[in-house]
């Protein structure tokens, strides 16, 4: 169901005040001659030090005009750092600031918000609920601020027909004003004009215009005589909120389709849910809303702010419409509601009433105008107590911003100031000429860089240098000569090179080539029966060669000068079951593979039908898992057998079932993950995974009717049918 267009429109028409100007801050002039370079001491003489020192005495003190600009110039840095409150006006993060940002700054935000709860509105259900708003906000005067923002999100509710519920988007225009009765205390306000969109639909329902009058308070204390870094807020608004009228049509045909109605009064089962109130934001009083927060301007670094943030707000409902909740009470509680049936205003009361604190932090990185900002609100009231009249409070919620402020404004520029030094010149005499060997190591006759050979200087107390991956190196700046160097690495046999450095410096390129190793590896294993007892065996090796060896009395073999890669080692011996382990050779190291095999049952437990590979027993698996126990591992040794040895059994359908127990899609899922369970075991243990399908069937096939634990029992199988045959 797609809900509103939220068309906020916020005019306040106050009488403009004076406020404080604003520019950026007066930047130190850092003398760059302060001290002399090198760490020398000065050589000007006392008597040009003394009239340095008189000519400063004698410069002109700063004017009173001069510190009041300077004064304004730092108020402007600090509104300019401001950033949008989540509706659009400059502020925290619900709690809007009285004053608004610099003078000709435009500030744009993005925002995503998202929460996700169980058992949140109706019991056993899943919410989640995910949405973004960007706002927007311009000071185009000292006293007026221009902002707006618009909203989307969309909740999904697992117990809901339908689940889910789509807000098309909420939009917000507005100005706000104020004054700044002295240089802490700003006074503002605002108001907000509100156009819905009908439900389901696209069109302004003209009887849902909504309205709000707010009141703000604004104390910053960094504009203190001793300065502290903390902003207070206060906001008092009044709001007309009509959105109950969104939903009139949807409740009279609602009530016009019941086939018994009661009379209107009476009758419950027309109303919209507590989860269409919810996903909808539908309310059917009004409010008078009271919010407090704090914010810290804190300068964390050059640059680098951080503003952490503590917010509250209450919405009081107001019932100006006169709606008459219907009211069904516990037959046996009557002082609470009938299960499934929400309370009423005038009953629940208080705890019913919207609440939240909200903890956030805005980030301002040294890039100029850029902001992040986090946030979580925890609900505090209105969560879990739920009337007709409301939309119940989110437990929690999240929010992650980006926001980006243009100051129109260019950066005023700092006056010239011109400073006269006496300093001593140090002329450096050049240093001897030097060179270096650029140089590159490659495989001789392949001219394949060796990325990590180690390069030595024979004779010279260096530190050994490493090639890189395209295995090239450049050595120290050396004296002009011969240099000599040692190249060695794990895989190629040593080698030397050199190269000469001419008298006039400079660098030289060289070549270093290393002769490859035999690239081949080994491996060795041990074939073993479940009690650890040698077993003599056939062992054949596949992959990018095929060996063949035979297990000795101790059970072990060997297959040497193996090129590397990937191999499967196939193990077959008489009373016992084959078994397939995958391994891999790396060149010049020896692979272990050790293999314990499973003696044939002296009666099988799995054969093979025309239809189906039949198992006497059952697969075993942990309760309401898909873990196979290991007492099951000998008949998923026989069953992997049994494929191994019948290769044409092309296509094999693992099914899955359950009894009845449960619910169906609970069922489901359960069979479906035991037979993926059964396939990997299956393809870890030599099966072809070609060959295996795997498919849940829940309880959809029962083999007996599920009446009795023994039969619940025998309908809790994995079943092997063949699909094809070669």
């Amino acid at each position: 169901m797609m809900r509103r267009l939220l068309l906020t429109t916020c005019l306040v028409g106050l009488v403009p005040l004076a406020a404080p100007s604003a520019s950026a801050q007066d930047d130190e002039f850092d003398d760059e001659f302060d001290e002399d370079e090198g760490g020398s001491g000065s050589d000007a003489t006392a008597e040009e030090e003394a009239l340095l020192e008189e000519d400063t005495e004698e410069g002109e003190p700063e004017s009173e005009g001069g510190a009041a600009d300077a004064d304004a110039e730092a108020h402007r840095a600090e509104r300019l750092r401001m950033g949008n409150s989540l509706d659009g006006p400059t502020g925290g993060l619900y709690v809007v600031d009285a004053a608004g940002g610099a003078v000709d700054a435009f500030r744009l935000q993005l925002a995503t918000e998202f929460f996700f709860a169980s058992d949140f509105l109706e019991p056993g259900d899943e919410n989640e609920r995910v949405g973004g708003v960007l706002s927007l906000s311009w000071t185009v005067a000292d006293m007026v601020e221009l902002f707006a923002s618009l909203r989307s999100h969309a909740n999904f509710n697992s117990q809901e027909e339908p689940k889910l519920f789509q807000v098309l988007g909420d939009t917000s225009l507005g100005v706000k004003v104020w004054f700044w009765p002295t240089p802490v205390l700003a006074l503002g306000g605002d108001l907000v004009l509100s156009l819905l969109n009908r439900v389901g639909d696209i069109g302004l329902v003209l009887g849902s215009t909504s309205a709000g009058l707010r009141g703000n308070v604004t104390a910053d204390l960094r504009r203190l005589q001793s300065p502290v870094p903390l902003v207070l807020r206060l906001n008092l608004q009044y709001e007309l909120d009509n959105s109950a009228k969104l939903i009139e049509d949807v409740e009279n045909a609602r009530y016009a389709a019941l086939p018994d109605p009661r009379l209107r009064e009476y009758e419950d089962r027309h109303l919209v849910s507590r989860v269409e109130r919810f996903a909808l934001g539908v309310n059917r009083t009004d409010f008078f809303n009271v919010a407090l927060g704090l914010e810290a301007p804190l300068r964390a670094a050059e640059d680098f702010y951080l503003h952490p943030m503590l917010e509250w707000t209450l919405a009081v409902p107001v019932n100006r419409q006169g709606y008459d909740c219907l009211y069904i009470p516990d037959p046996e509680m009557p002082e609470e509601p009938a299960a499934g049936q929400d309370g009423c205003l005038d009953r629940q009361g208080f705890s019913s009433f919207p609440s939240r604190i909200t903890l956030g932090v805005r980030v301002q990185p040294p890039v100029r105008g850029l902001q992040g900002v986090v946030g979580l609100d925890v609900g505090v009231l209105g969560t879990s107590t739920f009337v007709r009249e409301l939309a119940a409070m989110a437990p929690y919620n999240v929010m992650i911003g980006l926001s980006y402020a243009y100051d129109t404004r260019p950066p005023p520029v700092p006056e010239p100031q011109v400073r006269e030094v006496v300093r001593t010149e140090r002329v450096e005499v050049p240093p001897p000429p030097r060179g270096r060997l650029i140089g590159r190591v490659l495989e001789q006759g392949a001219e394949t860089p060796v990325a990590n050979a180690t390069i030595r200087f024979p004779g010279r107390d260096l530190t050994a240098l490493l090639s890189g991956d395209d295995g090239r190196f450049a050595t120290y700046a050396l004296e002009p000569g011969d240099v000599a160097l040692e190249i060695t690495h794990p895989e190629y046999n040593p080698a030397t090179c050199s190269g000469t450095i001419p008298a006039q410096g400079g660098d030289v390129e060289v070549r270093c080539e290393l002769v490859a190793l035999p690239r081949v590896g080994h491996a060795e294993g041990r074939v073993t029966d479940e009690a650890g007892a040698a077993v003599a065996a056939t062992v054949l090796i596949t992959g990018t060669a095929t060996r063949t060896a035979m297990s000795d009395a101790s059970g072990r073999f060997a297959v040497r000068d193996l090129p590397p890669g990937p191999y499967t080692a196939r193990v077959e011996a008489d009373e016992f079951l084959i078994k397939q382990v995958q391994f891999v050779v790396n060149a010049r190291q020896t692979a272990s593979v050790d293999i314990a095999l499973v003696r044939r049952p002296r009666r099988p437990t799995v054969t093979v039908r025309p239809r189906e590979i039949q198992i006497r027993r059952q697969i075993n698996f942990a309760t309401d898992s898909d873990e196979i126990l290991p007492d099951s591992h000998p008949l998923m040794e026989e069953i992997a057998d049994v494929m191994i040895r019948n290769p044409n059994l092309r296509r094999i359908e693992i099914q899955g079932h359950t009894d009845n127990t449960g619910r169906p899609e609970h069922n489901m899922d359960l069979s479906q993950r035991r037979a993926e369970s059964v396939r990997r075991w299956l393809i870890e243990h030599g099966v072809d995974g070609t060959r295996l399908e795997a498919r849940g069937y829940g309880p959809t096939r029962p083999l007996v009717p599920n009446i009795t634990p023994a039969n619940r029992a025998r309908n809790r199988r994995v079943q092997f049918v063949i699909l094809e045959r070669e």
